[in-house]
């Protein structure tokens, strides 16, 4: 029996996760959806959204139909709720959240509309909203990810999704940095601070701080608070060496070096067949295989999450 979606309610706002990594094809979509269904199998009320909006495909990974109803009604005003298009899945505790139906105004929705869904997902009565994106780094999923408590970032060990990864945390931080100049005072000590960027040699991020405190210190605290407040999660894919399980650690420590900022490792998923076979199927991993290594990898990495910070591994 399909649970009946719970109601709106401003008391108090759910727990978001932001699962994203610049690069398509990592797992996102995997991962995403067997720590949703995970969540709900241990008691908590967990939506699924597609955020992925050019390219919806959760439905799929979750092992249901198409919704009737997806991102694109709410959008265009068809419902006026998010609590209109959560659909039930097979999972008790959990609901999904489609992305658009292909169409390729709703893959870069417009500022309003961005902010609406945002809104909109603060206000869902639910204890865990996890979010899908798609790849890239466009203003719009890098909001998304940034309007997260946990953002999570899954990375593969290879170059490409290596350097991509980097990419990501190095947009995200700047439109962090970028937002936090909106408040008074700031946006000059930013501007100033980069207008002297060749004479005064800024290199990273962490310099740009330093520089913005020494011009102006209220300014410089505002932006280290924000920097410090920037704490994602990785997550190593498809591992298929034991050395490349390090790899979580050599970025957290290059972030610290150029960002000044820490990165969390939670967690490494070995490359696992059942993975396939589960998609195939057209069923979750850790309903099909709920024994291989990959169904193993998320229980510890959604305990890791769930941890108080102070905690983790």
């Amino acid at each position: 029996m399909f649970d009946t979606p719970p109601l709106d309610s401003h008391a108090r706002g759910p727990c978001i996760w932001a699962i994203g990594g610049g690069k398509g094809g990592v797992g996102k979509s995997v991962i995403t959806a067997n720590m949703a269904i995970h969540l709900a199998r241990i008691g908590k009320r967990c939506v699924a959204m597609d955020a992925d909006l050019g390219g919806a495909n959760l439905h799929t990974v979750i092992g249901m139909p198409t919704p009737k109803r997806t991102l694109t009604d709410f959008l265009c005003r068809k419902v006026p709720n998010l609590t209109d298009i959560m659909t039930p899945t097979p999972i008790p505790n959990l609901w999904l959240i489609s992305g658009s139906r292909a169409l390729m105004e709703m893959a870069n929705p417009k500022h309003t509309q961005k902010e609406k869904i945002l809104r909109h997902l603060h206000n869902l009565d639910v204890d865990y909203i996890l979010l899908d994106l798609g790849s890239g780094t466009t203003f719009n999923i890098l909001d998304f990810f940034l309007v997260a408590q946990e953002g999570i970032l899954v990375v593969l060990p290879e170059p490409t999704s290596v350097e991509n990864v980097y990419h990501f945390i190095k947009a995200a931080f700047y439109r962090k940095l970028k937002r936090a100049t909106r408040k008074s005072g700031v946006a000059q000590a930013v501007d100033r601070a980069m207008e002297e960027k060749v004479a005064r040699g800024i290199q990273s991020p962490r310099t740009l701080i330093k520089n913005v405190f020494e011009i102006d210190p209220e300014a410089g605290r505002a932006l280290q608070r924000e920097a410090d407040n920037f704490r994602p999660n990785v997550i190593i894919n498809q591992l298929r060496k034991l050395d490349e399980r390090d790899l979580g650690r050599n970025i957290s420590i290059a972030c610290r070096d150029y960002f000044g900022i820490d990165i969390r490792p939670v967690g490494a998923i070995d490359e696992d067949e059942c993975v396939r076979k589960a998609i195939r199927l057209k069923k979750p991993v850790i309903d099909a295989y709920a024994a291989c290594p990959f169904s193993h990898a998320i229980h510890g990495i959604v305990r890791n999450l769930m941890l108080p910070p102070g905690d983790r591994p």
